[in-house]
């Protein structure tokens, strides 16, 4: 019996015996992850960061890791820290991790944005 190219064309695709949602799935995933993201309208800049703090920092005491231990709990600060004349802003996991820096001045709650 002799076979014509359709029929072969058909007979290999049944080799591999793809469905046809797995190739709709395959070919939605391509898509997307193709598509452009220019259509996006980026965000408006978030306020300078200095002004968070502005009479809501709790000051930390002298920091002493070697007798200080803190928990694990996350409740995010946002550390303000100083070395010299450079002001620096930072994510500590907690208050108790954030004034173990040695170089924290204070922080407020909540992730640094």
């Amino acid at each position: 019996m002799k076979q014509t190219l359709s029929t072969r064309r058909f007979s290999i695709i049944n080799q591999f015996s793809f469905k046809p949602s797995s190739l709709i799935l395959i070919l939605v995933l391509a898509l997307t992850g193709c598509s452009s993201m220019s259509g996006q309208t980026p965000t408006p800049s978030s306020p300078d960061i200095s002004q968070q703090f502005e009479g809501a920092l709790t000051q930390c005491p002298p920091a002493n890791p070697a007798n200080n231990i803190c928990t694990a709990q996350y409740e995010p600060v946002c550390v303000k820290t100083k070395v010299g004349s450079i002001v620096s802003y930072r994510t500590a996991s907690n208050a108790c991790s954030a004034c173990n820096i040695p170089e924290a001045v204070g922080y407020t709650k909540g992730e640094c944005s």
